[in-house]
């Protein structure tokens, strides 16, 4: 009988030990864009390039502080944003100064973030705009989940489970 009692009790606290994402935080993980990181997919309709060794660009919007971090391809970035319902604008932009071989697309990753004034997100999908027009897309997760590259260095987009 002190057998039968003891496996219920195992039983029951390994039921209690597992946890599923309840509907709630689901969605306020997908719905939010703050303190996620958000791989780069495409820039101004393009994929980017990322050439081997390297990191895919990301930003980070850090609630607490409304601090915006994240990796431009080749420098680390920082500055402030604002966010009211679906409007967002960055601010006060800076980065570190090392050189890479291909600076032209990161210049061209800090001159869009400069000018979004809204965004959207679907999914997992984030969206950046300058007025109607789509200027950036990220997804979040981490870059193992998000990407594939091809042979020539293009980000080649996994699915979304």
């Amino acid at each position: 009988m002190k057998k039968i009692y003891f496996l219920i009790l195992v039983v029951l606290m390994w039921l209690y030990g597992c946890k599923t994402a309840s509907p709630a935080q689901t969605a306020t993980e997908t719905n939010t864009i703050l303190d996620a990181y958000w791989m780069l997919l495409s820039l101004e309709g393009e994929s980017p390039q990322v050439p081997n060794n390297t990191r895919t660009a990301y930003l980070r919007l850090q609630e607490s502080e409304n601090d915006v971090k994240g990796f431009s391809g080749c420098n680390n970035f920082f500055g402030k944003y604002e966010l009211s319902g679906n409007t967002l604008t960055f601010s006060n932009l800076g980065s570190t100064r090392m050189m890479c071989p291909d600076m032209e697309q990161e210049t061209k990753f800090m001159q869009v973030l400069e000018r979004v004034s809204s965004y959207s997100i679907a999914d997992r999908i984030l969206t950046l705009y300058d007025g109607t027009e789509a200027i950036a897309t990220f997804r979040t997760g981490n870059p193992d989940e998000v990407e594939q590259r091809s042979p020539d260095g293009k980000i080649i987009i996994k699915e979304i489970d």
